[in-house]
C-alpha cells in the first residue's frame, strides 16, 4: 500500500505543469507583465478582420432570407446586431486592457475563486463543439484547395457507408486541416501577431475579388434582389409577424457571438497599453461582419444568376466548387488562391477564437496539471471526438443548440459586467483573485459568491420553454409568448441577471468592493527600461514565482 502511495505520488507530480504553478495560478493566468503585452492598436485591428471574415459570416443571411426576410430586411437586421455586438465587445474587453487577466480571473470577483469554474465549464463545453466545427469548415476549404492542384481528389472512391455523413475525401481533408491547427496552438497568442497581418490582408483580398468577379459576370445583383420569393417560395412578411422575425434573426446574430464577447478579456490582456484592444473592436468587427453579410449575399444571388442549376450556394467551398465545375480550366488556380486564403481565416477562427480560448480556461479549471499547450492538446482531441461531420450534416438539432446557449450565456455576460463595471467600479483587488482563503476577498463561502448563481437563474429561466422548443420542436411545444421571450433572449436575461446582481449587492454587500492593491504585486505595471534585445525583457522575471511568495505570505498573515 505504501509503495502504491509512493507511485501515486510520483505519477502526479511528473504530470504538474514544470515551474511554479498551484491549484490556482500558473504562468498562463497571473497578470502580464510588459514584456508579453505587445499587441498594439495595428495588431488588434488586423487580428479582428481575420478572424471576422470567414465562413460562417459569409452565410450569415442565409437564415435571415430564409426565414422570409428580404435583402433590405437581412442587412438591417445584421447592422443592428453587429452595433450590440460591437459595443458588447468593447465593454467586456475592458478589464483584460486594464489589468492584464484572462476572462477567467476576472470572473473570480463576481463568482468566487471555485465559483467561477461554472462559467468556464460553459464555455470549455462551447470550445469543444465549436472547435471541432469550425475545422469540419476549414477541412472543407482543404478539400477545395487539394481539388484545384489535383481535381481527381473529388472524385477519390469512398470507403463509407451512406450513414458516416460525409465521404472519404472529406476526412483526408479535415485531418490536414486538424494537423495544420495544432503547431500553432502550441504557440503563446503574443506569437500570433505577424500571422493574423498577413491572413487578414489575404483574405479581404480574396473576399473582395471573388465578390467583384461574381457581380461583374451577373451584371446586376441577382434573383435574391429582384425576385426573392421566387427563390425560397416564402411570401413577404408583415405587421408584427416581420417584426418577431427581424427581432429573431437579432437575437440569433448575436448569440453566435455571445462566447466571444464573454471571452474579450483572454486578448485584450495583451494590449500594449489599456484600450489599444478598442480600435480592433469598434473598427474592424462592425466592417467586416456586416461587410461579409452582404458580400455573401450579393455573391450568392449572382451565382444563383449565373448558375441556375445549382443550389443556393451559400457556403464559400460549395461556391469555389461550383466555380472550378463551371468555369474554364485556367480558374483552377484563382479557386485555389481564394480558397488558401479563407483556409488561413478558418485556421485563425479555429485555433485562436475556439483554441485559445478553450485551453485559457481548461488551465484555470487546473492550473497545475494543465498549462495552454496541454489544454489545446485537450480541446483538439475533443474536436475531433465529437463527430463534427455528423454534426453538420445530420444534427441540426445539435446546432440549435450549441447556436441557442446564449440563453445560457447572457447571464453571465449581465453579472460580469454589472460587477466589474457598475457595482466595483472597474477596481480589483489583484492578489485577491488567487489568495484561496477566507482573507480573500475574493472567496465568499468556500469559495462561492451565493449570488451570482441566484442572479444567473433568474436570467436563465424565461427563456427557457422557448428553447427548448426550439431544440426539439416535436417534443415540446409552448405558446407564442415564450417563443417571442426566447427571440428576446440575450439582452432580456443580461439585463435581468445585471439587474438582480445589484439587487442583492444592495441588499448584502460583497466584501471589498472598490479596492485595489497598494502594491503592484504582479509587475505587470512596471516599465521595461533594458534594451530591446536583452535577453531579460524577452523572457521577463520570474513574476510568478514573486508573486507566489507574496501570496503566500498573506496566506499566513
Amino acid at each position: 500500500m505504501a509503495c502504491d502511495n509512493i507511485t501515486t505520488k510520483s505519477t502526479m507530480h511528473f504530470l504538474q505543469v514544470p515551474g511554479h504553478a498551484t491549484p490556482y495560478t500558473n504562468s498562463d493566468l497571473i497578470p502580464l507583465p510588459p514584456s508579453r503585452r505587445t499587441w498594439s492598436k495595428k495588431v488588434f485591428v488586423f487580428f479582428w478582420v481575420a478572424t471576422a471574415i470567414n465562413i460562417a459570416e459569409w452565410s450569415g443571411a442565409s437564415a435571415s432570407l430564409a426565414l422570409g426576410l428580404t435583402v433590405q430586411q437581412a442587412i438591417i437586421v445584421n447592422l443592428t446586431s453587429t452595433i450590440i455586438i460591437t459595443a458588447a465587445l468593447a465593454i467586456s474587453g475592458y478589464g483584460g486592457g486594464q489589468w492584464h487577466v484572462p476572462f477567467t480571473v476576472i470572473n473570480r470577483a463576481p463568482w468566487g475563486l471555485r465559483g467561477s469554474w461554472f462559467p468556464l465549464l460553459n464555455r470549455v463545453l462551447l470550445s469543444c463543439c465549436w472547435y471541432g466545427v469550425q475545422g469540419w469548415f476549414g477541412g472543407q476549404m482543404t478539400k477545395v484547395m487539394i481539388g484545384a492542384i489535383w481535381p481527381s481528389f473529388y472524385d477519390m472512391p469512398n470507403t463509407f457507408g451512406p450513414d458516416a455523413a460525409m465521404e472519404t475525401n472529406d476526412l483526408v481533408a479535415f485531418i490536414i486541416f486538424w494537423l495544420a491547427c495544432f503547431p500553432l496552438l502550441l504557440l503563446k497568442p503574443e506569437s500570433y501577431r505577424i500571422p493574423a497581418i498577413i491572413s487578414a490582408v489575404l483574405v479581404l483580398i480574396a473576399a473582395l475579388a471573388v465578390f467583384l468577379w461574381a457581380f461583374v459576370k451577373q451584371g446586376n445583383g441577382g434573383p435574391l434582389f429582384s425576385n426573392p420569393e421566387a427563390v425560397y417560395g416564402i411570401g413577404n412578411l408583415q405587421g408584427s409577424q416581420l417584426a418577431w422575425v427581424m427581432v429573431r434573426c437579432i437575437n440569433s446574430g448575436i448569440g453566435g457571438w455571445a462566447g466571444g464577447i464573454l471571452y474579450q478579456s483572454d486578448f485584450s490582456r495583451y494590449a500594449v497599453h489599456p484600450g489599444d484592444q478598442v480600435y480592433g473592436q469598434i473598427f474592424s468587427i462592425p466592417l467586416c461582419l456586416l461587410g461579409s453579410n452582404i458580400l455573401g449575399i450579393v455573391t450568392t444571388s449572382c451565382a444563383r444568376g449565373f448558375y441556375p442549376n445549382e443550389p443556393l450556394l451559400w457556403k464559400l467551398y460549395d461556391l469555389l466548387q461550383a466555380i472550378q465545375r463551371n468555369e474554364a480550366p485556367a480558374a483552377r488556380a484563382a479557386v485555389f488562391f481564394a480558397a488558401f486564403a479563407f483556409f488561413l481565416s478558418q485556421l485563425s477562427v479555429t485555433v485562436v477564437a475556439c483554441g485559445v480560448v478553450g485551453r485559457m480556461d481548461l488551465a484555470a479549471l487546473c492550473p497545475r496539471y494543465i498549462d495552454i499547450r496541454r489544454g489545446s492538446l485537450i480541446i483538439a482531441i475533443i474536436g475531433i471526438c465529437i463527430n463534427p461531420w455528423k454534426i453538420m450534416n445530420t444534427a441540426n438539432s445539435f446546432i440549435s443548440a450549441i447556436s441557442g446557449y446564449a440563453v445560457f450565456l447572457g447571464p453571465l455576460t449581465g453579472i460580469m459586467f454589472a460587477d466589474y463595471h457598475v457595482l466595483r467600479h472597474r477596481r480589483i483587488k489583484l492578489s485577491h483573485l488567487f489568495l484561496p482563503q477566507i482573507g480573500s476577498d475574493y472567496w465568499f463561502w468556500h469559495g462561492l459568491n451565493w449570488r451570482a448563481p441566484i442572479a444567473w437563474v433568474l436570467g436563465v429561466w424565461a427563456s427557457l420553454p422557448g428553447f427548448c422548443a426550439s431544440v426539439t420542436p416535436a417534443s415540446v411545444i409552448v405558446s407564442d409568448n415564450w417563443v417571442h421571450v426566447y427571440f428576446l433572449s440575450w439582452p432580456l436575461s443580461v439585463c435581468i441577471s445585471a439587474l438582480v446582481w445589484m439587487i442583492l449587492n444592495t441588499i448584502s454587500p460583497a466584501p471589498g468592493i472598490g479596492e485595489v492593491d497598494d502594491d503592484d504585486v504582479f509587475g505587470t505595471f512596471e516599465e521595461i527600461q533594458k534594451p530591446k534585445d536583452s535577453k531579460e525583457e524577452r523572457e521577463g522575471p520570474d513574476h510568478l514565482s514573486e508573486s507566489l511568495t507574496y501570496i503566500t505570505s498573506l496566506e499566513h498573515a
